[in-house]
């Protein structure tokens, strides 16, 4: 009886072999839809979405130290969020991204179609593997979406498949220990790939039901037991809570493409780069700038001593300037303030700002935060500190070059040296503790160290004039411009000093002292004619006396 059973067992299984080769003989045309859909997918995350891989890029700091590594080992799903972290600093370079999340879906997709085929669909398994990958593509939609999450799956497949070799070998034993064999699976699967043991069980029950073995029944109620020991043996070791232990490293969420958010990453990643010329036409080419496109593209105004010229150049106004800081603060928003802090020539509040967007990124590490403190401590000359930054990034694969163009030295470049020469200029070298973020006392600062820094010249008076506030651009404008021999003889400022003139019924005198352009006079003359006619809206005179003002 015994030998009859093996016998059965045996042809049971070189059916299912056979049954498993006729599935695998496949039309092309499977794979030229499977190639379409590669080339779809390669197209639409480069051409549609790169800057996304740039921003998962920025937001993490992998560094090639075994003691780096070594963190990974006390989380679960160590081999997938390493793994995955590998790979994602490679987005820093142009077609990485969407070509590594291209192989790394066709993966997920390849092993799943290998994991039904041996549980034994003859049909269907091509579906379901474009069917996984492509829901995993939409996953990625979201900025928060981490590859460590699709190797987790690949590598919950990827266990099913080792377990059912091994359980193809056990089956002539007993059902006892292909069962066993199942949970030592389910154990490493959660503690290399996390949320990919839920495909292995998954695998695993289909598996048994389809080809109806002995113990598809107690695999099947063992299932419960197995979660609940598991969730009480994890929220031990791991300290996370249920829900995080049981979808850990991240489970996606089904939603449209973030394309307003790919603007937004677009313009903060441009001029990171360096493009400003990109940046400017680009907003300038939409019809509703926001505020992150109004910040970069004000702030590259102003560098180029133009923000008087363009402050009402777009639709909405967004300096930077009256930020609060706080708990409800987008996390854009405070990753975006070291830029401001570090044109205006402020490298205390730059560190701050950077620190800053450090602790707000997931794990606290942000390879561009991390540049940036480098930089601001070469500028404020504390060359210990920056090398302890340099030393970090030389750890890095993308970033490795960039630290050593930054060390001190024979192999700083000409460029770097210069641009820290220039904004060594325009430090704020006043001793004062400050408390909260009140810009206006940190340009008044930063002039009081460097009147020349037209920077933050421009930024304050321009941010007093968006709160409508006369008499502190009419003082400012005097310590600043007029007492220093620094007069600015724009167009916005000689129409908002006709405004505090006229308000104040200014002496003949004071015109001749401050109004030096003929031209806005006689604007003026014809505003006052016209009042709060639109044809004047790129004046200061029509914003103040039709707009609302800027609040903090």
């Amino acid at each position: 009886m015994e030998k009859e059973k093996e016998k059965e067992k045996e042809m049971g299984m070189e059916k299912e072999d056979q049954q498993r080769g006729a599935a695998m003989q496949v039309p092309w045309g499977i794979y030229l839809v499977i190639g379409l859909w590669a080339v779809a997918c390669f197209a639409f995350f480069h051409f549609c979405y790169r800057y996304h891989f740039y921003y998962q890029e920025q937001n993490q700091l992998f560094l090639m130290s075994g003691e780096y590594v070594s963190t990974y080992f006390d989380k679960p799903a160590w081999v997938a969020c390493l793994t995955g972290d590998f790979l994602t600093q490679f987005y820093y370079y142009t077609y990485a991204g969407p070509a590594i999340l291209t192989v790394v879906l066709l993966t997920a997709g390849d092993l799943l179609r290998r994991a039904l085929q041996r549980c034994g669909f003859r049909r269907g398994a091509f579906g379901w593997a474009i069917a996984l990958m492509t829901l995993l593509a939409v996953f990625h939609f979201r900025h928060t979406y981490l590859l460590r999450s699709d190797i987790a799956f690949c590598g919950g497949i990827f266990i099913f498949l080792l377990y059912d070799v091994a359980r193809r070998r056990l089956a002539t034993w007993h059902w006892a220990l292909t069962l066993a064999a199942l949970a030592i699976a389910l154990y490493f699967s959660y503690r290399m790939f996390g949320i990919g043991c839920w495909l292995t069980a998954l695998l695993a029950i289909i598996g048994a039901f389809r080809q109806k073995t002995d113990y598809r029944w107690p695999a099947l109620l063992s299932l419960p037991l197995i979660v609940f020991s598991a969730t009480l043996i994890t929220n031990n070791i791991y300290r996370l809570h249920t829900y995080d232990n049981l979808t850990y490293p991240g489970l996606g969420k089904v939603g449209a493409p973030e394309m307003a958010i790919e603007k937004d990453l677009l313009v903060d990643n441009e001029y990171h780069f360096g493009h400003y010329d990109q940046v400017v036409q680009y907003v300038e080419s939409q019809e509703a700038p926001t505020s992150t496109m109004s910040f970069y593209y004000h702030l590259i105004q102003a560098q180029r001593g133009q923000l008087p010229d363009h402050l009402f150049a777009l639709s909405f106004t967004d300096l930077g300037t009256l930020y609060k800081i706080g708990p409800d603060t987008p996390i854009f928003t405070i990753k975006m303030m070291n830029e401001l802090y570090y044109a205006l020539g402020d490298m205390t509040f730059t560190e701050r700002a950077a620190m800053m967007g450090n602790v707000f990124t997931h794990e606290n590490r942000n390879s561009r935060m991390v540049r940036r403190l480098a930089e601001a401590n070469l500028v404020s000359g504390d060359t210990v500190a920056a090398l302890k930054y340099l030393r970090l990034l030389d750890k890095t694969i993308a970033h490795r070059q960039w630290a050593k163009h930054h060390r001190p030295g024979i192999y700083m470049t000409p460029e770097v040296k210069a641009d820290i020469a220039h904004r060594q200029k325009f430090v704020n070298r006043t001793d004062t503790l400050q408390v909260g973020d009140n810009l206006h006392l940190v340009m008044t600062e930063l002039l009081e160290s460097n009147p020349e820094n037209t920077v933050a010249l421009d930024y304050m008076l321009c941010t007093l004039l968006l709160l409508k506030d006369i008499e502190g651009f009419k003082r400012d404008y005097d310590l600043y411009c007029i007492n220093t021999g620094h007069e600015r003889i724009k167009p916005l400022y000689q129409q908002a000093l006709m405004i505090y003139l006229a308000g104040t019924d200014a002496p003949g005198e004071q015109w001749d002292k401050y109004i030096k352009d003929p031209a806005q006079l006689q604007r003026f003359q014809l505003y006052n004619q016209h009042r709060g006619d639109p044809a004047f809206k790129d004046t200061y005179w029509y914003y103040f006396d039709r707009m609302k003002a800027a609040e903090y």
